[in-house]
C-alpha cells in the first residue's frame, strides 16, 4: 500500500527541487497548491522515498492518471514533438530530435567464405557477424545491435508516417518488457535503411536508447523486398503505404468499421468502403455516401495545409458573431458544384485518384474568395457600406446563383469544355498560373454593379432560394459567365 508523505518529507522534497513542477520545469507560484508524485510509478515498484518523489502542479497532477512523472513528461514531450512543424513524422525526425546526426555510413566486408560480415561504424567501432542465407530468395542477412546514428528510415520501402498513439504504447511497453522481434533493415551503398519496425525503433530511441536490435538484409532486390513487406502485413496490405491525411481521417470518422474494411483483401476505394457499409453493416446506400461526403467536407474545411481561411466565417464554427455561411449552404453550393461526389471507384492514391489535389484546389479557391469578399469586409458590428455589400453577396439565393456561374467560368479558364470534365473541375492538378487567372475572374465576378445597386428590390430577388430564378435575375442584370470571362477594363 502506498504510504503518505509527512510534512517534513514534503519540505525536504521542496528543498531538493524547489517550487518547480517536475513535468515541464515551470515554477509553481507561491500560494498555489503543490502535489507530490512518484518519479518512477508506485505501481511499477517505485518506492515512496525522498529521491523518488518530486513536486508537480495541480493541473499536471489532475491529468497524470496512473503514469509516473517521468512517463507523463515523456508523453507531453512526444505530443509537443508531433504538434511541432510538419504534420507527418517519420523515424528520421525522431533520430534528428534525439540523436542529432544520423544515417552515418557503415563500411562492410564479407569474407571469402561468404559466411561472415565485418562492419565498421562511423565512430571507428565495429564487429563481425555471422551471415545467413534466406532459402527462398538466397538473400544474405545478419543480426546485430546497430548504433542509432547509423540508422535512417527507408523512404522507398517505408513511406508511412509515424502514429503517436503507437509510439506511446510501445514506449510504455518497452520500459517494462523486452523486445521480442528485431527491426528489419537493408544494407545498401553503405546505408542501413530501416523499413519494418519503424514505430518500435522510434519508441526505443525516444526512450533514450543509443542502439537498436536489427535484422539486416545485405544488398537485397528492393522490389522483391517491398512486395514481401506488403504481403507480411496482410491485415494492412494496402493502407499503411498511403500517406494522405484524408485516409487517416477516415479512420477517425468511421472507427472500427474502417479498420474492419482494411482487413479485407484487395485494393481499397471509396466505392469499396461504401459497399462494405451497405452489405456488412446494414447501412443504407444514401447514409453511407452521406457519411463519406461529410468526412471529405470536414477534411477540406479543417485543413491546415493549406489553411482554409473561410472556416472562421462558418456559423457553426464561430459563434462569437453573426456569420455569412453555414455548412448547409456550403454543401448545397460549393461542395455540390466543385466536389466530385463520392463514392469514387478508383484505388486510394493511385494515379487516377486526385482527391488530395481536389482538396488543395478547393481550399485555394475558398481562400481567394475569403480574401476578396470577407476578410476585413465582413463586419456585422459596424454594419457599414462595405459590410452591407458583402452581406448581399452572401444572401442564400445569391450564393446559389453565383457559385455555378463561377464554376463554369473556372472550367473555361482550365479549358474544360465537356460536361464530364466540368463535373470534375477541381479533380486535377492546377498550376499557380491558372490560379492567378482564377483570382482575376473572382475579382471580376464581385466587381459587378449588382452588388452596389441601391435598389432595395435587389436584396429581395437575391434572397430567393431558387437558384434558377436568382440566376435569371443576375443574367437579366448582365451578370453571367460571359461577363465574368470578359476583360477587366
Amino acid at each position: 500500500m502506498e504510504r503518505q508523505l509527512s510534512e517534513a518529507e514534503k519540505r525536504i522534497v521542496l528543498e531538493i527541487h524547489g517550487r518547480i513542477c517536475f513535468v515541464t520545469g515551470h515554477e509553481i507560484p507561491e500560494g498555489d497548491e503543490i502535489h507530490y508524485h512518484h518519479i518512477k510509478a508506485f505501481s511499477n515498484e517505485g518506492p515512496t522515498d525522498i529521491d523518488n518523489i518530486a513536486p508537480v502542479c495541480v493541473n499536471h497532477h489532475r491529468h497524470i492518471g496512473t503514469m509516473s512523472l517521468q512517463q507523463y513528461r515523456d508523453k507531453l514531450e512526444l505530443e509537443t514533438f508531433f504538434e511541432d512543424g510538419a504534420d507527418e513524422k517519420r523515424l528520421d525526425d525522431v533520430l534528428k530530435k534525439k540523436i542529432g546526426k544520423f544515417g552515418q555510413e557503415v563500411n562492410h566486408h564479407i569474407n571469402d567464405n561468404g559466411n561472415i560480415i565485418d562492419l565498421v561504424f562511423s565512430d571507428g567501432r565495429g564487429g563481425s557477424y555471422p551471415l545467413f542465407i534466406c532459402p527462398a530468395t538466397q538473400t544474405k542477412f545478419f543480426y546485430g545491435i546497430i548504433p542509432a546514428v547509423n540508422l535512417r528510415n527507408d523512404n522507398d520501402l517505408q513511406p508511412r508516417p509515424l502514429e503517436i498513439k503507437r509510439i506511446w504504447e510501445l514506449c510504455r511497453h518497452l520500459q517494462m518488457n523486452t523486445q521480442l522481434a528485431a527491426s528489419v533493415c537493408r544494407l545498401n551503398d553503405g546505408q542501413i535503411l530501416l523499413f519494418d519496425g519503424q514505430h518500435k525503433a522510434a519508441a526505443q530511441i525516444w526512450l533514450g536508447r543509443k542502439s537498436v536490435e536489427c535484422k539486416i538484409y545485405v544488398n537485397p532486390d528492393a522490389r522483391t523486398l517491398k512486395e514481401t513487406n506488403l504481403t507480411a502485413h496482410e491485415k494492412l496490405r494496402q493502407m499503411p503505404f498511403y500517406t494522405s491525411t484524408l485516409i487517416r481521417k477516415y479512420g477517425d470518422v468511421f472507427g472500427a468499421d474502417w479498420d474492419e474494411y482494411l482487413d479485407l483483401p484487395g485494393t481499397k476505394s471509396e466505392k469499396g468502403f461504401t459497399s462494405f457499409l451497405v452489405s456488412t453493416k446494414g447501412k443504407s446506400k444514401g447514409d453511407a455516401k452521406k457519411e463519406m461526403r461529410m468526412a471529405l467536407i470536414r477534411d477540406i474545411l479543417n485543413s491546415e495545409d493549406p489553411k482554409a481561411e473561410i472556416f472562421e466565417f462558418i456559423s457553426e464554427e464561430n459563434r462569437s458573431r453573426k456569420n455569412p455561411l453555414t455548412y448547409n449552404l456550403l454543401q448545397k453550393t460549393f461542395f455540390h458544384d466543385f466536389l466530385v461526389q463520392p463514392p469514387l471507384d478508383v484505388e486510394f492514391e493511385s494515379e487516377e485518384d486526385f482527391r488530395k489535389q481536389e482538396k488543395v484546389n478547393l481550399v485555394r479557391l475558398f481562400n481567394i474568395i475569403a480574401e476578396e469578399t470577407l476578410i476585413n469586409k465582413w463586419n456585422p458590428e459596424s454594419n457599414n457600406s462595405t459590410h452591407k455589400r458583402t452581406e448581399r453577396i452572401y444572401l442564400s439565393g445569391a450564393v446559389r446563383a453565383w457559385v455555378p456561374i463561377l464554376r463554369d467560368a473556372i472550367a473555361q479558364v482550365l479549358r474544360l469544355y465537356e460536361s464530364d470534365q466540368k463535373e470534375k473541375v477541381f479533380f486535377r492538378e492546377i498550376t499557380d498560373e491558372d490560379f492567378d487567372v482564377i483570382r482575376g475572374r473572382v475579382k471580376r465576378l464581385f466587381s459587378h454593379k449588382i452588388w452596389d445597386d441601391p435598389n432595395p428590390e435587389v436584396n429581395a430577388n437575391l434572397k430567393i432560394n431558387e437558384s434558377a430564378t436568382t440566376k435569371k435575375f443576375l443574367k437579366d442584370n448582365g451578370l453571367e459567365v460571359s461577363w465574368v470571362l470578359g476583360s477587366e477594363t
